[in-house]
């Protein structure tokens, strides 16, 4: 898992929030039986898989749009990590699992574009209040396509998950299919055609996310380290 470089200390509490949520993922990872080693350079080698975490906004001009008052953590240490560790992973052949600003990472990576602020609609993406430093977590169905991983391992077409973005994909990267979205169209999960990559947006770490649902990716991903680690290849 590349770090978070960003300072918790700093005025923007969302900071702090997403450098804890950091170690909730490192910990679904573990459940898994996976080692987590948090690393600040791009060189995966000897490595077996990549998580990418989440945190603040990708730098809009990575993608071609324009920085609003929206943005926020904007960090260009954290940009050139995240995405070049990524291109070390795809090149190398190693699974891949986003989460969050892990999802839009690989979507941007691969050539694709972001909603830098989602427009109100009828689901609710990004919660509206924020209490004693706490993140207050927004609740929303996502339906599954048929024949994704994530399905496979759910063994359900409609779920409920923990929503807490401001921003989405736009236009989809190279490779990428879509495997989840919300009632409103909004992108909520990716799985590469040809390489062992997939990525949520929303929260599985969530508090109150059922077991099986915040497990699915980790389960999924770690299917994936399995067969690299048999024969070099991700299935």
């Amino acid at each position: 898992m590349p770090a978070r470089l960003s300072d918790a200390d700093g005025a923007d509490a969302r900071v702090g929030l997403a450098n804890a949520i950091f170690d909730d993922v490192a910990e679904l990872v573990r459940a898994e039986d996976l080692d987590v080693v948090v690393v600040r350079s791009a060189d995966l080698e000897g490595f077996d898989g990549l998580v990418l975490p989440g945190g603040g906004d990708i730098d809009p001009a990575r993608y071609g749009g324009d920085r609003t008052s929206a943005c926020y953590d904007v960090n260009a240490d954290q940009d050139a990590l995240d995405l070049a560790i990524f291109q070390d992973a795809l090149d190398r052949g190693l699974p891949v699992l986003g989460v969050c600003r892990g999802l839009q990472v690989i979507n941007v990576a691969l050539g694709g574009t972001l909603i830098e602020d989602l427009a109100p609609s009828g689901v609710a993406h990004v919660p509206s209040a924020r209490a004693k430093g706490e993140l207050t977590w927004n609740w929303h169905d996502v339906a599954l396509a048929a024949h994704s991983r994530l399905r496979a391992e759910l063994a359900a077409e409609l779920v409920s998950v923990a929503s807490g973005h401001h921003q989405a994909i736009g236009e989809l990267g190279e490779g990428l299919h879509v495997v989840a979205v919300a009632q409103d169209g909004v992108i909520e999960a990716i799985e590469h055609a040809s390489a062992p990559v997939l990525a949520v947006q929303w929260h599985p770490e969530a508090e109150g996310t059922t077991p099986a649902l915040a497990a699915a990716p980790f389960v999924v991903f770690a299917d994936l380290v399995h067969a690299y680690r048999m024969t070099g290849i991700a299935s």
